[in-house]
């Protein structure tokens, strides 16, 4: 996992939770806290560090992984401004996740173990996601999506009728958006 979400995790922890939340959790996980952004860390550090945050918030994790997500949208978003200008629409960012964005972030990091995602498009104001990582972390890619929508200004709902978590090969994220608006 690249050190900007690491980062990211930190801002967002200081930010809502406090420095000594933020301490805790390197204490709890026995990380060192130093993180470069585009260097690969072990997936186990991040997940240690999120279960260390729900030790001391008692906030489930599903949460933690959906709210972090919705914090680091606008982050991630920042390297890929042609994709989250005013022009596209929320349903056109989420179909542009996988075939260009993974695309992307794979030619600057090889070695990035990203999500797949495919895509059942039978309706103009519906998008079905499907969701496959060995890191099952749905929860944060439904934060995502939720800080994507307030990015492009656009009300959706979300049905997560099949998860990983479930035993499931895959997820599927079933979207039904409520006027497709652009960004603002």
């Amino acid at each position: 996992m690249k050190g900007a979400i690491f980062t990211a995790l930190a801002e967002m922890v200081e930010q809502e939770f406090g420095l000594e939340t933020w301490d805790f959790m390197l204490q709890d996980s026995n990380s060192d806290g130093i993180y470069i952004s585009t260097d690969t860390y072990e997936d186990q550090e991040f997940i240690n560090l999120t279960l260390s945050l729900h030790k001391k918030t008692n906030i489930p994790m599903a949460d933690i992984n959906r709210a972090f997500g919705e914090y680091a949208f606008p982050i991630l978003a920042a390297s890929v401004p042609e994709l989250t200008s005013d022009d596209i629409t929320l349903k056109e960012f989420l179909l542009n996740v996988d075939r260009v964005i993974h695309v992307e972030v794979r030619k600057l990091h090889p070695d990035a173990s990203l999500p797949k995602f495919n895509y059942d498009d039978d309706a103009e104001d519906e998008l079905t996601m499907h969701y496959s990582s060995s890191r099952k972390l749905c929860m944060f890619s439904e934060g995502l999506i939720s800080g994507a929508a307030k990015h492009f200004n656009t009300d959706y709902t979300l049905d997560h009728s099949q998860c990983m978590h479930d035993g499931h090969d895959s997820c599927t994220l079933q979207l039904k958006f409520h006027g497709l608006k652009n960004a603002a």
